[in-house]
């Protein structure tokens, strides 16, 4: 087996190669910086008709644009904190480093978390970043601001695939502004592909919005149509059209006549004053008794009158609903609908919540690349001094829960410090207020004396007092 392998192997040069050396090259064609896509859907075919499309998907379909600003006001809500190198003992590069970041940009924080995390949806995200002169007379950040995806026109890369800028076309001016790729801060979901634009959850909301959409407008005709069943109309055409031949009538006024029976069939749509007056008469007999008939000569009915496809309708459109919310991750948003339990919605919310602490931990590592690396470059700090960033963990904490665990932890013997923050964090949670900063005080100076701290003293037996303090105990005579 050996020698036919090599035997084939013959066949193709085998260079040496340097372990330093990237060989391979990426799978996506960039060709004078334009992506080359062999997308099929005409409707994604190019990125501006691509971006305009998910655009379109947000405003107009109800559970994209829930699930969309559901992730994005979670993501945005995490507590960011900056934690102090082993070397930055007093902290002053963290306190800087959240200075730069979170109070002297223009546009706050939360918010360019928030714009960063949509990354997710359309594949990527970019923030422009822009650097001002502090009072101290270091430099920090001025401002970090969105380039939307839809102005994003070419892509320079190197031939590994990294990005080195791009090309944006401004919409003011229609003029190319070339973006390094030191000035952004970039976030790309290239799981699926890597392509510098990456694959977001958009691209695969496209094919069932289009569904929804279409059965929501074949329900609203429908109901603008519906008169349980098809309706047919009937009128005396042939002794009208024996009329205008011989003479009696026009055909202005034969049209005139047949108008308002030709417009209800054709356009029967469902409004506050829909209806139609149609003559009485009825056919009689061609003999001498001229009897009449039951058969009227003006009349309309329905082809069939039974029960519509609105119910079926209704549940594709609940079907194709359910499908993108799984594919958003928000699928608890669905429960109640019907179906559903407490028990399956926590554990969905759960998994959720896991989702945004994922993309959370992308931000924090493209911050600290693109933003904190640049703000120390910028003012030649030591390396050494960076702090590390961290953000709470996004899910939704039950109080009472918390306080069971606590009271199930002392009577095991792990009693909560009075000085412990986790009292001042169950408040919070409460909603009410926090311990003044008096009685915290006073806590931490009778601990530091080794005296008993108010609540402790609050909490022992009382001595007896006034008759109780005489009382002897009395002798039986039995060895204890």
């Amino acid at each position: 087996m050996a020698s036919l392998f090599d035997g084939l192997m013959t066949r193709f040069r085998r260079p040496r190669v340097s372990p330093t050396k990237t060989i391979g090259a990426p799978g996506t064609a960039i060709y004078g910086g334009f992506i080359q896509s062999d997308e099929l859907n005409q409707n994604l075919s190019s990125s501006e008709e691509r971006y305009k499309t998910y655009s379109e998907i947000l405003a107009n379909t109800s559970i994209v644009a829930a699930g969309t600003r559901y992730f994005l006001n979670l993501a945005a809500k995490a507590e960011w904190s900056f934690q102090p190198s082993e070397e930055d003992t007093d902290g002053r590069f963290a306190e800087l480093a959240e200075q730069a970041l979170t109070d002297d940009p223009a546009t706050p924080w939360h918010r360019i978390v928030r714009r960063a995390a949509m990354y997710r949806f359309y594949g990527f995200s970019f923030q422009e970043w822009t650097a001002k002169r502090a009072e101290d007379g270091s430099l920090t950040f001025g401002d970090v601001a969105p380039r939307a995806q839809l102005t994003i026109d070419q892509w320079d890369t190197d031939i590994t695939g990294k990005l080195l800028g791009v090309v944006q076309r401004s919409p003011q001016t229609q003029m190319d502004l070339y973006l390094p790729r030191g000035k952004l801060l970039y976030l790309v979901d290239d799981s699926l592909s890597d392509s510098p634009e990456g694959l977001g959850l958009f691209r695969h909301l496209v094919a069932p919005a289009q569904r929804v959409a279409r059965y929501e407008q074949l329900e609203g005709i429908g109901f603008e149509h519906d008169l349980r069943g098809v309706p047919i109309g009937r009128a005396p055409f042939t002794e009208l059209a024996e009329l205008e031949t011989n003479g009696s009538i026009t055909r202005a006024q034969r049209v005139a006549i047949e108008a308002p029976m030709r417009e209800f069939i054709q356009g029967h749509t469902q409004t506050a004053n829909l209806a139609l007056l149609l003559d009485s008469i009825t056919y009689e007999s061609k003999d001498e008794s001229g009897r009449a008939s039951s058969a009227k000569q003006w009349d309309v009915e329905l082809l069939k009158g039974s029960a519509t496809s609105f119910a079926e309708n209704a549940a594709a459109i609940n079907r194709v609903n359910h499908e993108m919310a799984r594919i958003l991750g928000v699928e608890q948003l669905m429960l109640g609908d019907g179906a559903g339990s407490f028990a399956l919605s926590k554990d969905k919310t759960n998994s959720f919540f896991l989702l945004v602490d994922g993309a959370l931990t992308e931000i924090r590592e493209a911050v600290a690349d693109d933003l904190i690396d640049t703000l120390w470059r910028l003012n030649a700090w030591p390396d050494e001094m960076k702090p590390t960033l961290a953000t709470e963990a996004v899910r939704f904490t039950d109080v009472a829960e918390v306080a069971t665990t606590l009271r199930d932890m002392a009577s095991a013997g792990a009693v909560l410090d009075e000085r412990d923050p986790v009292i001042d964090e169950v408040r919070d949670l409460m909603g009410v207020a926090r311990r003044p900063e008096e009685m915290i005080e006073d806590i931490e100076a009778a601990i530091d004396a080794g005296l008993k701290t108010p609540t402790q003293a609050a909490g022992e037996p009382q001595e007896p007092v006034g008759d109780e303090a005489n009382v002897q105990p009395v002798e039986t005579g039995e060895e204890e």
